[in-house]
């Protein structure tokens, strides 16, 4: 037998090259590869809704690892193929599903002209075969009796990663505990602790074992990190034949965006990062800037009652708002359970609030704030009004399967900790959040490790700095699974297009800076706003919607044309944020 000349080795790889490069471009979004992405529909046209699923490997670099299913949906371009290519809509959470793509496209159409606008619904998320969350119609239930000690987690939930006996409800960026008392603190992470540990149920629990090709058990929750979902999102590209992908991600979608572009920078066509994450994948990091955040957001709420008296619904915004907390603080505000018992409602519970109304960019949630801190303030005379709101807040966090637990059950038990979605109005597992994040940011800490950094920066904070902070704290750095980090956000030659709120109460603003430093080809883009990314044009409750328009036409400008912004540039607002009133 001959052995083969460099020539002939040579000939041979470009002809498989070339077959397999004609493979790839015969596939497209209309015929994607049916090995890996499935439309539901046969025959999808131009300008179809379509949905689907997407076959991944859940250790892309083991072949035996088992497969995985994944929800999809795609918008398709009027015009086949499209011209801009495909863009990934990422809405935030993480539990940003496949719907979202649609939704964002259809309230902005100018925008995504031309483009093929997709949505994923990544690992865990609810919609997929397996879910992170407790399921309330299977693991939630009301009890019809309890112990003398009274009601406990355990009597309203037998999921195995429900919080363990005695835990506080925790939240996005918020527990509810006081955050400046030790006692509350330390109890908290203690319990944490314990249901962090890898011998507790929730990591060891059946849901999560999987089995391979050959036998092999792998542990889902070690496979659910973002750096995972960016090898998702590069098999979709593959398997609609495309050459690049777009991304627009909100919130987490940052994250999810900028480790695509740091992870494949030469599959990187346009990027628009909407209120960020940091891009430095540290633990201890996302929780000062959280902090830093929610101080901020209570800083401009207050100082605008200030310049503008006339429109707050507090007389004196400052020391009501002061007011209001030490009533917290003090055990003050109050409303009456069934039975009759009076229900103190906490520093961190009143802060999750007001977070939740303040987040709006809108800001319409400011006059929320001011008018539910001006029925709480001591300075309103009428006790009944001071005790029902105190009952709404309760109402809105304390529920399982639809039912205020405080006021039926002398105790607080929530979503925060059956881990279920239980008809809540206000509360929010957390779940889901802190499985990606337990394991995209690096930091492992011992009960006495993360009192330490609560009590290096409790002085530093305000009480919904502090709030925040010691949520973040003990949501994530108590994890089970071992973290598998990404690595931190820079591509120098990705030109990304970096939006941030001002006055972000989500995502810190010097994240937004920090992540145009980590893209130094790309441009920052800057909103003098309030609440949670840039609001949508055209939305008929923003405050200022000319200013808005004029922001987002440069955003839809690089969108279309690849035109950047002027780096640094800022959209100055042109009204007032509604106070109150």
């Amino acid at each position: 037998m001959v052995a083969s000349t460099r020539s002939d080795v040579s000939e041979g790889t470009c002809l498989l090259q070339t077959e397999r490069g004609k493979r790839l471009q015969a596939r497209t979004s209309l015929k994607p590869d049916r090995n890996v992405l499935q439309w539901r529909v046969s025959g999808p046209k131009a300008g179809d809704t379509i949905d689907g699923t997407l076959k991944v490997s859940m250790d892309p670099s083991d072949p035996d690892s088992p497969d995985l299913v994944l929800q999809v949906q795609m918008i398709l371009a009027e015009t086949q193929p499209a011209p801009n290519g495909p863009i990934l809509v990422h809405c935030g959470g993480p539990s940003s599903g496949a719907s979202c793509g649609a939704r964002v496209a259809k309230s902005s159409p100018g925008h995504y002209k031309g483009y093929d606008v997709w949505s994923i619904t990544q690992r865990g998320m609810q919609g997929n075969n397996l879910t992170l969350l407790c399921d309330s119609n299977t693991d939630s239930m009301l009890p019809e009796t309890c112990g003398l000690g009274g009601c406990k987690v355990s009597d309203f939930t037998t999921c195995d990663c429900a919080l363990p006996d005695g835990t506080p409800q925790i939240g996005e960026i918020w527990a509810d505990v006081d955050p400046r008392k030790e006692s509350d603190v330390r109890t908290m992470f203690e319990k944490m602790s314990d249901w962090g540990m890898k011998t507790a149920k929730c990591y060891t629990s059946e849901k999560w074992q999987i089995e391979g090709k050959c036998g092999k058990k792998w542990n889902f929750l070690d496979y659910v990190g973002t750096q995972y979902l960016a090898q998702d999102i590069d098999v979709f590209r593959k398997a609609i034949g495309a050459d690049k992908m777009s991304v627009y991600g909100y919130s987490y979608g940052t994250y999810v965006g900028a480790v695509y572009a740091t992870v494949f920078p030469e599959n990187i066509h346009r990027i628009v990062l909407d209120g960020n994450m940091s891009p430095w994948p540290q633990k201890n990091q996302q929780a000062l800037g959280d902090a830093e955040a929610n101080d901020k957001a209570i800083a401009k709420l207050l100082l605008d009652c200030r310049a503008d008296p006339a429109r707050c619904s507090l007389s004196n915004a400052e020391e009501e708002y002061m007011a209001v907390v030490e009533m917290a603080h003090q055990g003050k505000l109050t409303a009456r359970t069934k039975s009759g018992a009076v229900f103190p409602l906490t520093v961190g519970m009143l802060m999750a609030y007001l977070q939740m109304k303040y987040t709006s960019n809108t800001g319409l949630g400011f006059p929320q704030c001011t008018q539910t801190l001006a029925k709480l303030s001591p300075n309103n005379t009428n006790q009944t009004a001071r005790s029902e709101t105190v009952g709404m807040i309760l109402d809105g966090f304390c529920v399982v399967k639809g039912v205020p637990t405080w006021y039926d059950y002398d105790v607080c038990v929530g979503p925060g900790q059956t881990m279920a979605q239980e008809g809540q109005a206000l509360g929010d597992t957390y779940f889901e959040q802190c499985a990606i994040w337990g394991v995209d940011q690096a930091g492992l800490y011992r009960v006495e490790d993360a009192l330490g950094r609560w009590r290096a920066n409790k002085e530093k904070f305000g009480d919904a700095g502090v709030a925040a902070l010691i949520g973040d704290i003990a949501g994530y750095s108590f994890w089970p699974a071992t973290a598998t980090p990404n690595a931190p956000m820079v591509r120098a030659s990705v030109p990304v297009l970096v939006v941030g709120n001002l006055f972000d109460t989500a995502t810190a603003y010097s994240w937004s800076q920090q992540m145009r430093q980590a893209f130094s080809k790309g441009a920052l883009l800057t909103w003098q706003g309030v609440g949670h990314t840039m609001p949508r044009a055209g939305n008929p409750n923003n405050y200022d919607p000319v200013a808005i328009e004029k922001c987002q036409a440069l955003v839809r400008e690089y969108m279309q044309n690849g035109t950047l912004p002027q780096d640094g540039h800022t959209c100055h607002s042109t009204k007032p944020v509604p106070v109150g009133l």
